[in-house]
């Protein structure tokens, strides 16, 4: 009689066991996905339902292009000069292309691009990561311009520096170049472009998104003097938003290197050359060697924050 009261309760207990074995099983299948789609710059497995194709920011940064060109020449008043015409109707057609970028990213943006993700960049860690990734980024721009000018002077500029320093000398011209076409860029081409890549391609490790995502932004600048130094500073931001998991980094570097670009230009506004702005080659070749040291040391302490760990994982 016992036994018969006895063996009920342990059947019970056992099927409770089951039931509830069962149960934490499911929960945490469910809490996986959720887990992957948390990931922004690294390579989870699988593509996220909340991502959005590569190709669909591509063609949002041209059409934003095109359309704010269009419009904006369209209801220009005719000037004649060439400063007049960029001030009058260049400037706020890029002002205005940019601008609509980041408006449509907002509206068919990621996911996991979110207020939270973002700012992680600045916080604990991922602020320590951040300034890394800018520290990283400072020789690599001045190592790039000086190589470009030492070997490659002959590569052809379509956009001509007239026009960029007339661009440069127009306040708003100033403000789109120097931060609203950088946060445009990074969010099109990194929160993008980079966010589906790396899932797509994430059982192909980090460097296959990084890779072809700066190739993308090279090309989509159309300007052969560009796309060399385009593409080394499309790698080196990628990395940054694949190492921090946060566009803070990459919109930073870039925003300093267009700024850079545009000191350059109001400092040395007959050749805009940084070699000029250096004191000449001995100054340049000084420069190098000091940046080629710099980077050692924070590739060094990129090393010691744990890449080989993230790399594996």
């Amino acid at each position: 009689m016992s036994q018969e009261i006895i063996t009920p309760s342990v059947e019970s207990a056992t099927l409770r066991e089951s039931e509830t074995a069962k149960y934490q099983s499911e929960a945490t299948a469910s809490r996986e996905p959720q887990a992957a789609e948390s990931q922004i710059g690294g390579t989870p497995s699988g593509r996220s339902r909340g991502s959005r194709p590569w190709w669909l920011f591509v063609v949002i940064f041209i059409v934003s292009q095109l359309a704010a060109a269009g419009v904006t020449l369209a209801i220009s008043r005719p000037q004649h000069g060439g400063t007049a015409v960029i001030s009058g109707s260049v400037v706020p057609a890029l002002f205005a292309a940019n601008a609509l970028a980041i408006v449509l990213f907002m509206l068919w943006r990621p996911r996991t691009i979110t207020g939270r993700s973002t700012l992680q960049g600045l916080r604990g860690r991922g602020s320590r990561r951040t300034a890394l990734m800018f520290l990283l980024a400072l020789p690599v721009i001045v190592l790039v311009n000086i190589i470009q000018e030492a070997f490659f002077p002959e590569i052809p500029d379509l956009v001509g520096e007239d026009t960029m320093l007339a661009i440069m000398h127009n306040p708003l011209g100033l403000l789109t170049v120097a931060v609203l076409g950088p946060v445009a860029e990074e969010l099109l081409f990194r929160g993008g472009v980079q966010t589906d890549l790396s899932l797509r391609f994430s059982h192909q490790g980090w460097f296959v998104p990084i890779a072809f995502s700066a190739l993308l932004f090279a090309l989509i600048h159309m300007n052969p003097a560009q796309m060399p130094v385009a593409f080394i500073l499309g790698v080196v931001l990628g990395f940054a938003y694949w190492w921090t998991g946060s566009l803070v980094a990459p919109i930073l570097i870039h925003v300093f290197n267009n700024s850079f670009a545009c000191l350059m230009g109001y400092l040395t506004p007959d050749d805009n050359s940084i070699v000029s702005l250096l004191g000449g080659s001995t100054g340049a070749g000084l420069a190098a060697v000091i940046s080629l040291f710099m980077l050692f040391l924070v590739l060094r302490q990129v090393h010691k924050e744990g890449l080989e760990s993230l790399e594996n994982s």
